[in-house]
C-alpha cells in the first residue's frame, strides 16, 4: 500500500466523496484535492444546475460523513485514479486505523461497487485491495441482514432539499424570526456571506446569508482571502445556530441578513475581533443590545493596528461641554448658552428630520421641534461636538440628564438617521440611533407611518383688528389663556401659539414701555437698554409654556396684556425690577396689575438698576419723544384708486371693490363659475379652522361665494364674504371646502378706514364716550354706502385695513377740505387720530383734517354737543 499522507477535511461533497485541504504555504491558500472514497457508492445529490434530484437518503448519507470528518485531521492513501483524473483512496479520521468508508457500509449509507467486486475478482488483483473489499462485502452483508439505511424495506420519507429560495422572503422571515434555527454551512461566500442550509420540520431549506453588523472584504479586496480562508476553517459544513434578522435590500429574493453562531460563540464577533471585519452601520441596528459590545471589539481592534486597520488613525475624543437651551430652531437644530455668556448654534449628529416647508412631511418636522421644546428649552445639557462638515456647522451630541436628543426624535418617527460612510463621521450614539429607528419603523410611527402630514395651518389672530376683535372676547372670558412663546421681537412684544385655538398671536406687555430692541445685526437701530431687555426675555421667557391676560387689542390687531411664565410673576414686572423698563401710566392705570407694576419699578429705582443707575427718570420719560422727532420723516403717498365701497361694517371699518372694467369682468367671471359648478359636498367630515378659506352659500341669495372662516360657533360657523365683506353665521351644511381652482384669486373686497380719523365704534375699550355711534353709522351711509367714489391710499399698515381719503367723483377735482373724511369730520363725528401711519406719512393733512375737527367741537357739532367726547381726556 502506498504511503499514508496527512490533510484536514474541508467538506463532505456526499457521502462518498470529500474535498481535502492540505498545509497552508506562506500567506498563500493551501492546495486542495478532491477524494473519493473507494469501493462504495452512496445515493447522489442532485444538482440544480442540471435539474437532477436528490437520490432517496442522499442527504441522509452525506450527513453521516459530514458529521465525523468536516474539519478533522485526516490521513489517506490513494487507491487508483480513474481515466478523468479523479483519485480514489481510503480515509481514516485521526488516529483511527478504520477506513471510514467500512463504517459508511456497515451502517448502511453506501454499498459496494460492482466494478470493486470485479476488480478485487481478477488474478491479478492487489492482495491489500482485495482484502478491502471483501472487508466491504462483509460490512454490506451486515448492514442488508440489519436492514440499516438504504437496506430498509420501508424507509420513512425524508423532507426535501430545496437548493433554491422560491417563496416570499418577507413571509419567510416574518414565520421564522426571533427565533434560532438549526442549519449547516455549506459554502462561504466570502467572511461575511454565507450559503446555509435551514432544517426546517418540513423541508432543508437552501438560503444566502448575510451577516448582521459587519461587512468582510472581498476575497480580492487585501485581507479578504484571508477572511473567508479563516471563515471556512470555523464554519464550513459545520452545524450552527442561526436567527434571520431581515431580508436583505435589493430586488434579489431569498437573501437574508441575521446572525451565525456555533459552540465557540458568534462569528461576526470573532471577524470583528481579528479585524477581518468592520461594524456595518446600516444593519448594527438589528442586533440589538449586542451592537455595543460589537463596536467595542471593533475599537480594540483598531488600537491594535493589525490587517484591515493596519492605517488607523485614531481621532480624538469630542470634549463635552454644560450648557443651557435657549432655543429650539427644528427638530434637529437648537441654541445653547454657554458659561462663557455666549450662543451657540448646534445640529444633532447624524440626525435629520424633515423640511418644515414639506408639504407632506413638514407637520412631522413641527412634532420634532415640539418634542425638543418639552424636553429640554430652559435646561442645562451636556453637548459634545462630533464634527464639522463644510457648512462650518457645529454637529453635536446632545444629552438631557440621561435622554440622548436624537434618539429621542427619531424613536418617535420624527427623524431619520444619517447613514455614515464606513469610517466617515458620525455620532457616539450612532448604533442607538439605528436601533432607535429601527424600532419606530417597525411601530409605523411618523414618517415611517406611510400617512402624509403637512405643516400646522395657524390662523393669525393679529392678522388685522377685525381678525383680533373676534378672539378676543372669547380669549378675555378664559382669563389666563396657556400659550407657548413662539418668537420674541423685542423685550415686551413677542409672538405667541394657542394650541386650543390653533392660532397665533401678537402680544404687548400691557403697562410698561420697553426700549426698542437692535434689528437683527444693525445696532445703531436700539434704544439704550433695548439690547439687555431683549436677551433677558428670550432666554427666560422664549418657547416657553406660559398663560397670557389678554386686556384690549390695538388698531393694528396687536393683543395688549400681561404674559405669566411657568406660573410665576407677570414678566412685566420682571423686566420692571431689573430696570429695563418703565411704567407707562395710562396704560398701566387701566390694568389690573398696576400696584405691583409701580411697586417693581420702585425696587428698581431704590436698586439703581438699569434705566434708574445712570439716568433721572424725568429724561427716560422724554427719550421716547426725542427717538420720534430724530426719526426719518415720512412721506406722503398719492395712489389713487376707483373704488365701490362693498360693505360698512362700523363708523370705522367697511370694504372697498377696486371698480375698473377689468376687476368687474373678472369678479363677474369668477361668480358666474361659481354658479355653474357649485363647490361638490364633502365625502369625509368637513371642521374648517378659524382663517381656513371655504365656500359658503350666501343665506339671502342661495349663491356659493367664496369666504373665510371667522368663528366656529356651536353647530354653525361664522364667515366673512372676502369678495363683498359682508358676514353672517351659517349651518355647517352651508359652508364646504373651497375648489382649488377658486381658491388661488386674491379677495376682491379690501378692508378699509377713514384716513386720520377716529370714529366711535361698539367697543368697551374704544376711548369715546358711549352713545354716538349710531349717529356716526347714519352719518358715513349716504356718504359710503353703494358708492362709487375715488380713494387715495395714504397708508397700507402690514397688518392692517388700507387707510383711505375719498372723494366723490361728482364734485370734480379731488380737494381735501371736500373729501368724505373731511364731511364727517365737520359733522363733529371724528377725531384725529395723530398715532395713525397716514397721519404720519402726510402730515399737513392731518394737520388740515385736525383743524376742521377742531371747528366742529368749537361749534359743539354731532358728538362735540355737550363737550370733550373721549374717556381719556
Amino acid at each position: 500500500m502506498a504511503q499514508l499522507q496527512g490533510a484536514t477535511v474541508k467538506l463532505a461533497l456526499s457521502g462518498d466523496s470529500v474535498v481535502l485541504r492540505g498545509a497552508q504555504r506562506g500567506n498563500q491558500p493551501p492546495p486542495e484535492r478532491t477524494l473519493g472514497l473507494a469501493f462504495i457508492q452512496a445515493p447522489r445529490l442532485g444538482n440544480a444546475t442540471r435539474g437532477t434530484a436528490d437520490e432517496p437518503l442522499a442527504l441522509e448519507a452525506r450527513e453521516y460523513l459530514r458529521r465525523r470528518i468536516a474539519g478533522k485531521p485526516v490521513k489517506f492513501v490513494v487507491r487508483h485514479r480513474a481515466q478523468s483524473g479523479r483519485e480514489y483512496g481510503s480515509l481514516y479520521v485521526g488516529d483511527d486505523t478504520t477506513d471510514i468508508a467500512i463504517k459508511l457500509v456497515h451502517e448502511g449509507w453506501a454499498r459496494v461497487t460492482d466494478s470493486a467486486r470485479t476488480r478485487a475478482s481478477r488474478a491479478d488483483a492487489d492482495a491489500g485491495e482485495a482484502d478491502v473489499v471483501a472487508e466491504l462485502v462483509n460490512e454490506e452483508e451486515f448492514a442488508r441482514r440489519g436492514k440499516r439505511g438504504l437496506w430498509e424495506p420501508k424507509p420513512k420519507a425524508s423532507r426535501p432539499r430545496l437548493t433554491t429560495f422560491e417563496g416570499d422572503a418577507a413571509a419567510f422571515q416574518k414565520q421564522h424570526g426571533g427565533r434560532e434555527l438549526r442549519a449547516t454551512v455549506e459554502q462561504v461566500r466570502d467572511a461575511a456571506a454565507l450559503r446555509v442550509l435551514l432544517h426546517l420540520p418540513d423541508a432543508h431549506q437552501m438560503v444566502t446569508l448575510r451577516l448582521a453588523g459587519v461587512r468582510a472584504p472581498a476575497e480580492s479586496e487585501p485581507f479578504g482571502a484571508e477572511a473567508k480562508y479563516n471563515v471556512e476553517l470555523r464554519l464550513l459544513q459545520r452545524d450552527v445556530r442561526v436567527q434571520l434578522q431581515a431580508v436583505a435590500p435589493g430586488p434579489t429574493n431569498g437573501i437574508f441578513v441575521g446572525t451565525v453562531s456555533h459552540d465557540a460563540g458568534s462569528i461576526a464577533e470573532w471577524l470583528v475581533a481579528n479585524a477581518f471585519a468592520r461594524v456595518a452601520d446600516g444593519a448594527v441596528s438589528l442586533l440589538g443590545d449586542s451592537a455595543t459590545h460589537l463596536r467595542q471589539l471593533e475599537r480594540t481592534a483598531q488600537g491594535k493596528r493589525m490587517r484591515i486597520w493596519r492605517d488607523f488613525s485614531e481621532s480624538s475624543a469630542p470634549t463635552s461641554f454644560d450648557a443651557t437651551v435657549v432655543r429650539i430652531i427644528s427638530g434637529d437644530t437648537l441654541v445653547v448658552h454657554e458659561a462663557q455668556g455666549v450662543d451657540r448654534e448646534l445640529r444633532l449628529a447624524s440626525v435629520r428630520v424633515p423640511r418644515a416647508s414639506d408639504e407632506t412631511q413638514g407637520g412631522y418636522s413641527a412634532q420634532a421641534r415640539e418634542a425638543l421644546r418639552r424636553l429640554c428649552i430652559g435646561r442645562t445639557v451636556t453637548a459634545a461636538i462630533e464634527y464639522r462638515l463644510d457648512d462650518s456647522r457645529d454637529y453635536a451630541s446632545v444629552r438631557c440628564g440621561n435622554t440622548d436628543l436624537g434618539v429621542h426624535v427619531v424613536e418617535r418617527g420624527l427623524a431619520s438617521v444619517v447613514r455614515a460612510r464606513p469610517g466617515g463621521t458620525r455620532a457616539t450614539a450612532y448604533d442607538e440611533l439605528l436601533a432607535a429607528e429601527s424600532r419606530a419603523r417597525d411601530a409605523h410611527l411618523g414618517i415611517h407611518s406611510g400617512r402624509p402630514l403637512p405643516p400646522p395651518a395657524l390662523v393669525d389672530a393679529s392678522e388685522n383688528a377685525t381678525r383680533a376683535r373676534a378672539f378676543v372676547a372669547n380669549w378675555q372670558r378664559v382669563g389666563r389663556v396657556p400659550c407657548v412663546v413662539d418668537h420674541i421681537s423685542g423685550g415686551a412684544r413677542m409672538r405667541l401659539l394657542v394650541d386650543r385655538d390653533n392660532a397665533r398671536m401678537t402680544l404687548v406687555l400691557a403697562g410698561i414701555r420697553c426700549p426698542r430692541a437692535p434689528r437683527g445685526d444693525d445696532a445703531s437701530s436700539a434704544e439704550p437698554l433695548g439690547a439687555e431687555a431683549l436677551a433677558l426675555t428670550t432666554h427666560h421667557v422664549l418657547q416657553r409654556n406660559a398663560e397670557v391676560e389678554i386686556e384690549s387689542v390695538d388698531k393694528n390687531g396687536g393683543f395688549i396684556g400681561s404674559l405669566f411664565v411657568g406660573g410665576r410673576q407677570n414678566w412685566a414686572e420682571t423686566l420692571l425690577e431689573h430696570g429695563l423698563a418703565t411704567v407707562h401710566s395710562s396704560s398701566a392705570d387701566r390694568s389690573p396689575h398696576r400696584t405691583r407694576l409701580y411697586a417693581a419699578e420702585d425696587a428698581a429705582k431704590k436698586a439703581r438698576r438699569g434705566y434708574w443707575a445712570a439716568h433721572d427718570p424725568s429724561a427716560v420719560e422724554e427719550a421716547p419723544r426725542e427717538a420720534a422727532a430724530s426719526a426719518v420723516t415720512l412721506q406722503p403717498r398719492i395712489e389713487f384708486l376707483d373704488v365701490a365701497v362693498s360693505e360698512l361694517v362700523s363708523p370705522m371699518s367697511f370694504f372697498v371693490q377696486i371698480a375698473t372694467p377689468a376687476s368687474i369682468a373678472e369678479l363677474e367671471s369668477m361668480m358666474a363659475a361659481l354658479a355653474a359648478a357649485p363647490p361638490p359636498a364633502p365625502v369625509t367630515k368637513f371642521a374648517p379652522a378659524p382663517g381656513q378659506l371655504v365656500c359658503a352659500c350666501y343665506t339671502a341669495g342661495d349663491q356659493w361665494h367664496r369666504a373665510r372662516i371667522v368663528q366656529v360657533l356651536p353647530d354653525k360657523y361664522e364667515v366673512l364674504y372676502i369678495d363683498f365683506g359682508n358676514s353672517e353665521a351659517l349651518s355647517a351644511a352651508r359652508v364646504r371646502p373651497m375648489p382649488t381652482q377658486f381658491a388661488a384669486k386674491a379677495p376682491f373686497a379690501l378692508a378699509a378706514q377713514l384716513a386720520f380719523l377716529r370714529l366711535p365704534v361698539d367697543a368697551p375699550d374704544s376711548g369715546f364716550v358711549e352713545g354716538y355711534v349710531d349717529a356716526a353709522y347714519a352719518a358715513l351711509r349716504p356718504l359710503l354706502e353703494g358708492r362709487q367714489l375715488v380713494a387715495n391710499v395714504e397708508a397700507r399698515p402690514p397688518n392692517g385695513p388700507l387707510q383711505l381719503t375719498l372723494y366723490d367723483p361728482e364734485l370734480g377735482r379731488p380737494v381735501l377740505d371736500k373729501s368724505v373724511n373731511a364731511v364727517v369730520a365737520a359733522a363733529g363725528y371724528a377725531i384725529v387720530d395723530s398715532r395713525a401711519l397716514s397721519s404720519r406719512h402726510n402730515r399737513a393733512a392731518a394737520t388740515t383734517i385736525s383743524a376742521i375737527v377742531e371747528d366742529a367741537r368749537t361749534a359743539h357739532r354731532g358728538m362735540w354737543e355737550y363737550g370733550d367726547v373721549t374717556t381719556d381726556e
